[in-house]
């Protein structure tokens, strides 16, 4: 008896321990996150959005738990007795399960089914929130009528769901026809079921639920085809999915009468009919005709031919434009009025060289390494390109200097924060290194600042509203708990201030998990170190709308720049606003986390002036740049990845530069189009450059593998002419720092000049007879002078014996004076 008593106390002190640690971490956890919730301005709005997920996750688990529990136990009911049998000796020993065994077996397995079906439903609350909530762009598609909206934020709703009930309904139907056929209920003869009362009411039921599953599908097919979830369109599979639609949801319709007609009578010739006309005609209306129309060559259009249905291409068109927030305006971008101009402000370092040059300047970055770099709107000096080089903790090298890691030198020491970002100016051939005076002196926060931080806040008081308050003994448990870090605990830790969180995409992430943040760039507004990201909403389902690659992540038919948050780096204030060009989906996000999205207006004019363009929209931009072009000439990207460059406003701005993100295009040898955007005060702005004439682009350029590596080639409108900038630096082409800049190619127009800085490379430029092509003065005695410098010129190398030259010299001669548009004699015709 003392046994018994024992092992009984023993297993209710384990499942007591087991219920204290597991709800003790819980418990923890949920302090944690409210906790950091409350450091965030607007954090309510994330405690409310984790309380709503755990919401939807806990009903779809006691759904689906309620509905495997509900079927398998319909089945118990139908067992009189099990048996079981076992040998002992030469004795064949039968026992019965008892029912109280049988039942329990019975829940625990239907626990198991609903857990089961609801994995991967983690993130289902985005979708439940935003078809609460559903956008309205008041525009809708030309097939359906449909705002655009409900493509975004109920259909993917209901796909969900209409998914689940399928999988349950088909997993249920499944599993219960095998444990009837296991018990004896269910059976088949030439290949008709029949079964008892008990079974067949069951599964008549289960059926029907299915039928209805799959009518249910055929009238959403129509919104599904025109979203894409069904492969891009033509007009013919169009029609014909169209058409298909309304009869196999009535043929769906009529199993599910059936199917409970079964289900009170056994009817199984008519059973067995009306699904496989159901099978046929889904088979027939989805699958078989549609493939077979999009296979076929008058049914299908590739790049670059005519479409079958012209009004159909124009819908695409407009919403593609719409899905991806893209407007290509044909014009050049600002220019500038000179090569000397552009060889001073365009850059030759790209951010990676950057960064790694940085890298290896020890002496400006103690207990830190770079981490990102970008350019400044503005250039310092005598208009030098100048790039911002943000620093995070060198944690690596600390723990590797010492084992085991001491907890104060990686969590609460010097190493811990960073100092002043750095400005490296480019130089003719190297980067000179400064700090930039910010008004903090000490950066918390940024990219990959993986480790929390434990500060003062009588010393930092600036991140006293940032960080959670070490206060109390719960909370430090909680937090040390959270965090796996015990010495958080400690009663010395009493008073001071956790900052947690500190990477910039985790921070803003957690945040606004509806939207996918792209790396951070570092920016100095208002004397501040800022970190800027932009997040996107993307999605699978946008009428008419082909897929684009979202650079290689996956392919999507609607992706947009909808925010745009920035986290200081000194304090950790952290804001997420609403981005330029946002549309009515980011503004349904904005209403749903309020008031932690903010409207554009409240972004600080001085950051806002320098938000960079959205990389993964330009790249998005490209790709609907040569769908939608309408020759067939093959196309390749030059440089192969976007570039950023420091360009002109254009007229009617106060700002003097601005930062633009540039991709070229060459058709063999020569540019066919440059595509150049910027964040305009008004909103993004995209500009597509097809010189006519097509300029020559020089040669690919190749380094040594163990001396030097070709940099980003650069291009740009200088004068109405495209100007070429490229670097050949000296680096080993495997990987390491460069060192400086070993030659330095111009091109502007069809003039070449190369040499081993920049102003030597302008000189060759210039010498080669780019100053011809400066724009001049139209008075008379200005073009008088500049006929009498090329003349003088022309003579020279005339007498230099270079023909070349002497030809292109005379020819521009006679361009200044009018000459090249005259004919001084009719042309013989041919005979």
């Amino acid at each position: 008896m003392k046994r018994v008593v024992r092992r009984r106390a023993l297993l209710v002190g384990v499942g007591l321990l087991v219920a204290v640690l597991v709800g003790g971490r819980w418990l923890a956890l949920e302090t944690a996150e409210r906790a950091w919730g409350a450091s965030v301005p607007g954090g309510g709005a994330y405690v409310t959005a984790r309380d709503f997920a755990r919401l939807v996750s806990g009903l779809l688990l006691i759904g689906g738990v309620a509905w495997g529990t509900a079927n398998l136990l319909f089945v118990y009911r139908s067992i009189g007795s099990m048996q079981l049998s076992r040998r002992l000796g030469d004795l064949e020993i039968v026992e019965a399960v008892p029912q109280p065994l049988l039942l329990a077996g019975t829940i625990a397995c239907g626990l198991v089914f609903g857990f089961l079906l609801t994995l991967g439903t983690g993130d289902w609350w985005m979708a439940a929130a935003l078809a609460s909530r559903p956008p309205t762009f008041g525009v809708t598609d030309t097939v359906l009528q449909q705002d655009l909206g409900y493509y975004l934020g109920q259909l993917p709703w209901t796909e969900r769901l209409r998914g689940l009930a399928l999988v349950a309904v088909c997993s249920a139907t499944v599993v219960v026809a095998l444990l009837y056929v296991g018990i004896g209920s269910l059976r088949f003869r030439r290949w008709l079921p029949y079964a008892n009362a008990h079974a067949r009411a069951h599964l008549g039921v289960l059926l029907a639920l299915l039928a209805l599953t799959l009518t249910w599908g055929a009238v959403l097919d129509p919104a599904e085809t025109v979203a894409g979830l069904h492969g891009t369109l033509t007009r013919r599979t169009l029609d014909v999915r169209l058409a298909a639609a309304p009869i196999v949801a009535g043929v769906g319709a009529a199993v599910t009468l059936v199917s409970l007609v079964w289900g009170l009578r056994e009817r199984p010739v008519l059973l067995v009919t009306a699904w496989s006309a159901l099978v046929a005609a889904s088979l027939l209306g989805f699958a078989i005709i549609p493939a077979s129309l999009s296979s076929s060559p008058s049914g299908s259009r590739g790049r670059g031919t005519a479409d079958p249905d012209t009004a159909l291409a124009a819908e695409r068109r407009r919403l593609e434009g719409l899905a991806f927030g893209i407007t290509l305006t044909e014009r050049p971008p600002p220019g500038w009025p000179s090569p000397e101009a552009a060889a001073a402000a365009v850059p030759m370092w790209d951010a990676q060289r950057v960064v790694a040059a940085a890298g290896s300047r020890r002496d400006l970055r103690p207990q830190s390494t770079p981490t990102a770099a970008g350019l400044l709107p503005r250039s310092f000096g005598d208009g030098r390109a100048t790039w911002l080089v943000a620093l995070r903790p060198d944690v690596d090298s600390i723990v590797l200097q010492q084992r085991p890691p001491d907890w104060a030198a990686i969590h609460r020491g010097p190493s811990a924060r960073v100092g002043r970002p750095l400005a490296a100016v480019e130089d003719d051939t190297v980067l000179a290194f400064a700090p930039v005076a910010t008004r903090d002196s000490t950066a918390w926060f940024g990219p990959r600042f993986t480790e929390f931080a434990v500060a003062t806040p009588d010393t930092w008081p600036a991140l006293r509203h940032a960080g959670i308050a070490l206060a109390g003994g719960w909370r430090r448990t909680a937090l040390a708990w959270a965090l796996q870090s015990p010495a958080l605990a400690r009663r010395e830790t009493d008073g001071l201030v956790l900052l947690w969180r500190r990477d910039v995409l985790e921070r803003l992430g957690r945040l606004a998990p509806s939207a996918s943040f792209d790396e951070a760039v570092p920016v100095v507004a208002d004397s501040a170190l800022w970190w800027v990201a932009y997040g996107y909403f993307k999605g699978e389902a946008f009428p008419l709308a082909r897929p684009v690659d979202d650079g290689g992540r996956d392919s999507v038919r609607y992706l947009r720049a909808g925010l745009v948050g920035v986290v200081k780096a000194a304090s950790g204030d952290t804001r997420i606003y609403l981005a330029p060009g946002a549309d009515s989906l980011a503004a349904a996000w904005a209403r749903l986390l309020t008031p932690l999205i903010r409207p554009l207006d409240s972004v600080p004019a001085t950051l806002r002036a320098q938000l960079p363009f959205p990389g993964r929209a330009f790249r998005a931009a490209m790709t609907l740049l040569e769908r939608w072009r309408p020759d067939t000439t093959p196309w390749s990207a030059r440089p192969r990845d976007p570039f950023e460059i420091v360009g002109p406003t254009g007229e009617g701005s106060t700002e003097a530069s601005r930062v633009w993100m540039a991709q070229g295009f060459e058709a063999g040898s020569t540019l066919a189009a440059l595509v150049a955007a910027t964040m305009a005060p008004d909103g993004p702005r995209v500009s597509v450059w097809r010189p006519s004439p097509a300029p020559r682009l020089p040669p690919v350029l190749v380094g040594s593998p163990n001396t030097t590596a070709p940099g980003v080639p650069r291009l740009w409108n200088v004068a109405g002419a495209c100007f070429f900038e490229q670097a050949l630096f000296s680096q080993p082409a495997s990987g390491g720092p460069p060192t400086g800049i070993d030659t330095v190619f111009l091109s502007w127009g069809e003039h070449r000049g190369q040499g081993r800085s920049v102003a030597a490379a302008l000189r060759s430029l210039l010498a080669s007879g780019g100053e011809a092509r400066m724009p001049a003065d139209t008075a008379l005695a200005a073009r008088w002078q500049r006929a009498q410098q090329l003349a003088a010129q022309a003579d020279a190398a005339l007498a230099a014996g270079d023909l070349e030259r002497f030809g292109h010299l005379y020819t521009q001669l006679k361009e200044l004076l009018g000459l090249g548009r005259r004919k001084l004699a009719p042309t013989p015709e041919r005979r």
